[in-house]
């Protein structure tokens, strides 16, 4: 009777046959990855209070607290999603350049009015003259900044190859739109955290409802430094590597630009909470209260919430999207 079982010589020779070898199975399903799903829900979980504190908190009373919680909500979210973005190194060095360079000049600034103008802090525990969770701040925010600003450029953090004409532009578009996208945020909350609720004092006042423009110039300048150098750093790995975007590991850009939204948010509620009143400034300068929460909210909805807004229509139209 016949066989119905493939068969394969062994040799020449009338040698024996041997059945054929089954299929080659190919790998295992990758099972669940329990670590990286519980930093998921972790950073998840930060997004989610980060916006809470934004729509929330302000109805709980007036104060500083609402824009100081949800900044140091940032930092932990930063130092997660930056070390799975770009490894322990690279994170070190974008959280080292980002402190160094805001403390400094943020007493420099103190000490001789360049580039923010006469200020001091009030309270708090400081390094030299400046609290010491300033340079965090700036590291978390900065942060989401930077990731904001790559989104409105398609991941341009993943494409900074300077042996091509994107990833020389992107090397310094990126840092300048990230230090703009940065500076808006604080365009819409200064005068409210100096002038209303003194975590700092402008000296002299201002115009911007008792803070004076060389601040914003001021911010957009420092940022840029150090969005600048990360840029430089970053790419060097991405020129020389034979894959560019090794040098980056693509993960979520939902997460932080919602986390930019919330910033923006903030300053809706705190213009529906806001009693009316008025505060004078150290300069002698009279503020009305709702005029102020009235135009720092106009201010946010068409730079911080919109930039936001064109992030998110980025991201869901599929633009940054790995190629």
């Amino acid at each position: 009777m016949a066989e119905n079982t493939q068969v394969i010589a062994d040799g020449a020779g009338g040698a024996p046959a041997r059945p054929a070898p089954s299929p080659v199975q190919g790998p295992p399903a990758p099972q669940p990855d329990d670590r990286g799903r519980a930093i998921a829900i972790t950073q998840w979980g930060l997004v989610a209070a980060g916006l809470t504190v934004a729509l929330v908190m302000p109805v709980a009373g007036p104060g500083a607290a609402t824009m100081v919680g949800l900044l140091l909500l940032t930092i932990p979210f930063a130092a997660i999603h930056g070390i799975r973005r770009y490894g322990w190194r690279r994170f070190l060095t974008f959280f080292v350049v980002s402190y160094v360079v805001s403390n400094f000049f943020e007493n420099l600034s103190i000490m001789t009015g360049f580039p923010f103008g006469d200020y001091h802090y009030t309270g708090s525990v400081k390094l030299f003259h400046v609290p010491i969770e300033i340079g965090p701040i700036y590291f978390g925010l900065g942060y989401i900044s930077w990731l904001t600003a790559s989104t409105l450029l398609d991941r341009a953090d993943e494409r900074l190859n300077w042996r091509e004409r994107t990833g020389r532009f992107n090397t310094f578009a990126l840092p300048a739109l990230s230090a703009a996208v940065m500076t808006m945020f604080d365009v819409s909350v200064d005068s409210q955290a100096s002038t209303v609720n003194h975590v700092w004092i402008w000296e002299d006042g201002g115009g911007v409802f008792g803070v004076p423009y060389t601040n914003y110039l001021g911010w957009w300048l420092v940022t840029y430094i150090f969005f600048q150098i990360f840029a430089l750093l970053l790419a060097r790995p991405q020129t020389r590597a034979e894959k560019p975007g090794a040098a980056v590991t693509p993960g979520s850009l939902l997460q932080p630009v919602l986390f930019y939204l919330g910033t923006g948010l903030a300053s809706i509620s705190t213009f529906v909470t806001t009693d009316p009143g008025t505060v004078v400034d150290a300069a002698g300068a009279t503020w009305d209260l709702t005029a102020l929460n009235e135009t720092t909210m106009t201010i946010s909805i068409f730079s911080v919430i919109t930039v936001a807004l064109l992030a998110l229509a980025k991201i869901a139209r599929g633009d940054t999207r790995a190629a």
